[in-house]
């Protein structure tokens, strides 16, 4: 196990309660994750380990990994390794890892003795080993509590983040708590950790502790213990100003001090080194070896690279550690520097061709390790300028990180191996790799961290060493299309792929062809182009079913599903699409997985599918996280869920899609994210973050035509609301000139629905204006618009019911313009997007539906009925400036917005009427007040659970979907039994 050292222990006291707590929570079987910040030397390091003695004496297990800054950022997994190692020894572990397929390729010194099994095959998916290892954790927790700290993790590798986030989400009923240390004055904004930890924050799956600067009074009892007396008053005073509360400064400066010299350093750096100033200098060579390794040294390893003979090897370790610069782990075998700041500042002290002459040393000595790990090797041989080890090093460590999934580690390894190509002759031979297929990987593997514009600019590179071979320079300008559509540069892309048809040969007929035909179709599907498109995969698909080449058979079937739901023919295509995920499935290929459940989610959300839809793209983003892609080029299902979520009314659901998409950062396509983000923040009202991510996604949108016109779409949104009308009415008019009329129907009716509502809002100014002219002009645009409507509209009624619904919207806008109160058609309107669930858009024509009530001068109590349907479904949403519109048109149309309001009281009458139980009765009235399960849990004195149970029960009674709609009903149905009722009865 590993060693914890321990000792007196001053300050801190109530954060190390907090940590004890958290502790004795995981014994209990309540597990959690606790992220302690504080810069550097403020005694994170001393706090976790007094945690780990305290743990450890009341029968917990810590596991401790350390993120290392010199070597390791580029070695996925290296802290968890570090950590899980000591169990190893354990039997019962080493059973469990001999089963393990994924874990075999984190820690393949576990199935020693085997070694014909170290590697049977490649690793199948990231969570497929972050799985198995919370599998390891859990048999491990069952006998004993395990506390796992991960220490350093702004120094973290990407892959060891994603497991940060994994266990977070899924140690709530674990033995286990998660500790995780970082320096929070090191994480830039674009940082990958404080993403992450933003993340967990707002999931409430992590709990924040910041270590703060010890106060006089700590700092004052921690020199005193550590001098051992009282320090002169003056001495003491200038640590204490000096050191500005940090411990480890204090210690330092103790130490460099002595007893009453006040004459401190200036320099941290010489502070630092002032302690290793007083060890002679065989010493001095042992920690320069040891900072160069990056990492805790293992003894055997300083007994083969030191220079000297075992005795003063010895001898220098005790000293080193006596001086408090080393500190031994017995259990492990290894030696660290006491704080990582010492061994930044010795390794500084390294001369050049010392540096060299040592990572050469450390490099030869580790390569002849049966576990040696490529990343390290290729760290040593870089800082060596052995620049043919360490090409052969990189190349080998890019496969080792992919092979586990640390697809941004294999990024850096083959960046650098493309930065060494050139200093070594035999570099082909040595990587069993020309330059072109290298920059080919680097830029695949690019693109799939979300990287788009580096991918591009690799892949050019590829090209223009002008591959001989036709084919292969095919293939080379299809992946140059893909990248491009990735990064949203629509016209390139289409051009790359036209050229890779024009260069692979029509005759005879090859896999290849027919793979770059398919990839044509896409493109041009991508660009409305269906007609073309579907031409082009008909006969992309003809030839893959000639010559079985069933990758390009699937997705020529794919796109030809898309083309045909959007020519008319959605059954027909949905066919296809079908057809096609069946396909994919049976390839087993998790891009062409992801490709297919992005397709048919998309054109489920078109068709007005919006359930089925979310189902697909939920099973989809499962299936990607079982490949470890959730956050590559499968992000387009975050958007397609997303969307779908907000077109039904779950917000609450789609904010926690949407944060997640926001937290996972780069990725292909990284505009629609952030439009269906900021169309979310729109109905909430949150314009300014809205505004920002509009102007992100215009940043890269580039002509990417879909993308323009959903940026679009949002802009005229956002306009619409904070009352821009003339900047609406711009947005509209230029997004109308983009979209091609007869392929972009459905798009051109939504935005003519914007533009009449700017017009309908610009006409009510001019009448206020008392402008005669202004209002003609106004009500001439409105017509033109409801003309584009109404022809757009009819175009696409052919393909989505959505076309009716919309029409009727631009109908009702266009009466609402030339003034005309007709409550019937925004009744109808609101009716027309209920019957497609779309709660959003019904809450909106409602809000209509009350205003030309009131303007027509209807009774009261029908615009109130109305009015309090459409605010019900508003409040639920989150929705606030639509509740605040229909709150203020009620202030001044005098509507009673109160009663009735549904009760628990009123329960039985619910009952009767609705044919439910009294409890599932009581229940739906806290419902259609708001209540969440876990208030009404608490309301009703009942478990969380079973109040679950009691509201799945009701939604399946009613027959409705959500909440939202439950509560319209109860709301709907209270009313009208209060209307019902004699005036004397009221």
């Amino acid at each position: 196990m590993t060693a914890w050292p321990s000792g007196a222990f001053v300050g801190r006291l109530g954060e190390l309660e907090r940590l004890e707590e958290g502790v004795r929570q995981a014994a209990a079987g309540r597990g959690g994750t606790i992220l302690l910040a504080g810069d550097a030397g403020m005694g994170k390091t001393r706090l976790v380990s007094e945690l780990g003695v305290r743990a450890r004496a009341a029968g917990a297990q810590p596991l401790l990994g350390r993120c290392i800054d010199l070597v390791g950022a580029e070695v996925p997994y290296l802290p968890v390794a570090e950590a899980v190692r000591p169990l190893l020894a354990r039997e019962d572990v080493r059973g469990l890892l001999r089963s393990a397929r994924e874990l075999r390729w984190l820690l393949p010194e576990a199935v020693v003795g085997e070694e014909h099994t170290r590697r049977d095959g490649p690793a199948r998916s990231q969570l497929g080993l972050l799985e198995e290892l919370l599998a390891l954790l859990e048999a491990v927790a069952a006998a004993a509590p395990v506390v796992l700290i991960l220490e350093d993790l702004h120094w973290a590798d990407r892959s060891t983040l994603d497991l940060v986030a994994f266990l977070a989400r899924n140690l709530g009923e674990q033995r286990m708590l998660l500790l995780g240390t970082y320096r929070g004055d090191e994480l830039s904004a674009g940082h990958p950790l404080r993403r992450l930890v933003t993340g967990l924050l707002r999931a409430g799956v992590a709990t924040p502790l910041e270590l703060g600067p010890l106060g006089r009074d700590e700092l004052e009892a921690l020199l005193l213990f550590r001098s051992g007396q009282l320090l002169p008053p003056a001495l003491r005073e200038a640590i204490v100003i000096r050191s500005e509360g940090n411990p480890f400064f204090a210690e330092e400066l103790l130490a460099a001090a002595g007893k009453g010299d006040v004459d401190l350093p200036h320099l941290l750096r010489d502070l630092l080194l002032q302690r290793v100033a007083q060890l002679d200098r065989q010493t001095h060579g042992v920690l320069r070896v040891v900072a160069a390794v990056g990492r805790d040294v293992p003894y055997p390893l300083l007994r083969a690279v030191v220079d000297a003979p075992e005795g003063e090897l010895r001898q220098s370790l005790r000293r080193a550690v006596e001086h408090g610069v080393l500190v031994g782990d017995q259990a492990a075998g290894t030696f660290r520097f006491r704080h990582a700041l010492l061994a930044e500042a010795i390794y500084g002290t390294l001369l050049p061709g010392e540096r060299e002459e040592l990572h050469a040393r450390l490099a030869a000595e580790l390569a002849g390790s049966p576990h040696r790990v490529a990343a390290e090797l290729a760290q040593h041989w870089a800082a060596a300028r052995r620049a043919p080890e360490a090409l052969a090093a990189s190349v080998a460590a890019g496969r080792e990180a992919e092979a586990v999934f640390g697809l941004a580690e294999a990024v850096q390894h083959l960046e650098r191996a493309l930065e060494l190509w050139d200093l070594v002759p035999e570099a082909a031979e040595l990587t069993g790799l020309d330059l072109a297929a290298l920059l080919e990987w680097t830029a695949e593997v690019s693109d799939q961290t979300g990287a788009g514009p580096r991918a591009v600019e690799l892949i050019r590179r590829a090209i223009a060493l002008g591959a001989g071979d036709p084919v292969r320079a095919a293939l080379l300008h299809e992946h140059l299309g893909r990248f491009l559509l990735g990064s949203g540069s629509y016209e390139a892309a289409l051009a790359a792929f036209g050229t890779a048809v024009e260069l692979v040969p029509a005759e005879p007929v090859t896999p290849e062809r027919a793979h770059v035909l398919a990839a044509l179709g896409h493109a041009l599907m991508l660009g409305w182009r269906h007609d073309q498109s579907r031409e082009v995969c008909e006969r992309a698909l003809e030839l893959a079913r000639e010559i079985g080449a069933r990758r390009s058979a699937f997705r020529a079937l794919a796109v030809l599903g898309v083309d045909l739901a959007y020519l008319g023919r959605g059954e027909e295509g949905l066919g296809c699409l079908w057809e096609a995920l069946h396909l994919a499935e049976d390839l087993g290929v998790p891009e062409e997985l992801g490709r297919a459940y992005t397709l048919l989610a998309d054109v489920l959300t078109m068709l007005g599918r919006q359930r089925e839809s979310v189902q697909v793209a939920a099973t989809g983003i499962a299936l990607a996280r079982r490949y470890g892609r959730e956050h590559g080029r499968n992000m387009p299902l975050a958007v397609n869920l997303m969307e779908a979520l907000v077109d039904l009314g779950e917000w609450e659901e789609a904010d926690r899609v949407g944060a997640a998409a926001i937290r996972a950062g780069g990725a292909p396509w990284p505009h629609q994210r952030l439009v269906a983000r900021a169309v979310l923040d729109i109905g909430h009202g949150d314009y300014d973050r809205a505004r920002e991510g509009l102007q992100a996604a215009l940043a890269t949108v580039h002509d990417d035509k879909r993308g323009r016109a959903a940026f679009d779409i949002a802009r005229a949104e956002l306009a619409l609301w904070e009352r821009r009308w003339d900047d609406a009415e711009h947005a509209v008019g230029e997004g109308l000139q983009r979209l091609p009329a007869r392929e972009a129907a459905l798009l051109r009716v939504r935005l003519c629905v914007q533009g009449l509502r700017a017009q309908a809002e610009l006409a009510a100014l001019a009448r206020a204006r008392r402008d005669g002219n202004a209002v003609t002009d106004r009500l001439q645009r409105a017509r033109r618009l409801l003309g584009e409507a109404r022809e757009a509209a009819t175009g696409a009624a052919a393909v989505t019911p959505t076309a009716a619904a919309w029409r009727a919207i631009a109908e009702a806008e266009y009466d609402r313009a030339r003034k005309h109160a007709r409550p019937r058609s925004w009744e109808e309107a609101a009716a027309a997007w209920a019957a497609l669930q779309r709660p959003p858009i019904v809450a909106y024509c409602s809000w209509r539906q009350v205003e030309a009530l009131v303007a027509a001068g209807a009774p009261a109590a029908d615009a109130a009925l109305a009015a309090r349907d459409a605010l019900a479904i508003a409040r639920r949403l989150g929705a606030r400036p639509l509740q605040e519109e229909i709150e203020r048109l009620a202030r001044l149309a005098r509507l009673d917005l109160a009663p009735p309001v549904p009760r628990a009281d009123q329960g039985s009458g619910l009952a009767d009427l609705l044919g439910l139980t009294p409890r599932e009765a009581e229940v739906l009235g806290l419902v259609a007040q708001g209540y969440s399960n876990g208030q009404i849990a608490a309301a009703l004195v009942i478990s969380v659970k079973t109040a679950s149970v009691h509201v799945s029960h009701i939604l399946a009674k009613l027959q409705v979907q959500n909440r939202v709609e439950a509560a319209a009903i109860a709301h709907r149905v209270v009313v009208e039994a209060e209307v019902a009722r004699p005036p004397r009865a009221r």
